[in-house]
């Protein structure tokens, strides 16, 4: 349902990551997928940098993948990377915008300015000025679909956690604001807001709130899946399965929407 569409993904380097396993479903249906995440300075001599393996990895399953190194608090890394996408490809239609940190948890009085300001600049500033260096393209093209990685955390304030959450309600207000603007192109904007999903960066999770709430990581596990209707946590491709739909013309009439995919949060049930 994608065949010959361009996909950039970022945050994708990670191999238990949502950005990859998204890239994955996205090749899967046959669209052209590029990798975009943090380059990897200190990689030893004869190693190949993490991006570069997934790429590889996909490239070995059959699929039309490329690796982009991409800071996303730099603009000029951002043109390159669509420049990029556009000679190799001849445009882009599809852009994930996933890449995402987790800096700066902790009591809001003590959450220094630094870390707010970091996650703006990757959360939001990022965002836009990729969603600005794809939209040209896009509109060349006939149309486009950007989807946005918010968090249910936006949905309802969090102990600790006040620089994520806020960034990530923000972040539905930029993903509304854009379709709105450009409904007219054909472009869509949406965001999918991830409950627990299995990741790299959710096992980070369980070793904070074991040290911030003082219990074991096997109780910090249990809690996440918990208040769940399902009562597990996802797996990235489900995340990823979603962006596909969303990115396909079967979401060809929805734009504006910020999509909950978290195994049916209690709290917002």
């Amino acid at each position: 349902m994608l065949e010959g569409k361009v996909a950039i993904i970022t945050g994708a380097a990670a191999a238990r990551g949502i950005g990859f396993a998204t890239a994955q479903v996205l090749s899967g249906y046959g669209a052209k997928v590029v990798l975009a995440d943090l380059a990897e300075p200190d990689v030893p001599a004869g190693e190949t940098p993490q991006l570069e393996q997934r790429a590889h990895e996909l490239r070995n399953g059959g699929a039309d993948a490329i690796a982009c190194a991409v800071d996303v608090t730099r603009d000029d890394e951002i043109a390159a990377c669509v420049t990029q996408a556009n000679e190799t490809h001849g445009g882009v239609d599809i852009l994930f915008n996933n890449a995402g940190v987790t800096v700066g948890f902790g009591p809001f009085l003590e959450t220094p300015i630094e870390a707010w300001d970091l996650q703006f600049r990757i959360h939001i500033a990022g965002i836009v000025a990729f969603c600005k260096a794809v939209i040209p393209s896009m509109q060349v093209r006939g149309g486009g679909s950007i989807i946005n990685t918010s968090s249910i955390w936006a949905l309802k304030a969090h102990e600790y956690a006040s620089i994520y959450t806020t960034t990530k309600l923000g972040l539905i207000g930029v993903t509304k604001t854009i379709a709105v603007e450009h409904g007219r192109d054909n472009i869509r904007c949406n965001a999918v807001m991830p409950g627990p999903i299995r990741t790299d960066m959710q096992d980070r999770r369980v070793v904070r709130d074991a040290e911030t709430f003082g219990i074991s990581q096997e109780e910090a596990r249990a809690r996440i899946g918990a208040p769940l209707a399902m009562k597990r946590v996802g797996e990235p491709h489900e995340i990823g399965e979603v962006v596909a739909f969303l990115a396909s013309p079967m979401a060809s009439f929805i734009t504006g929407a910020a999509i909950p995919v978290d195994g049916g949060n209690m709290e917002g049930l």
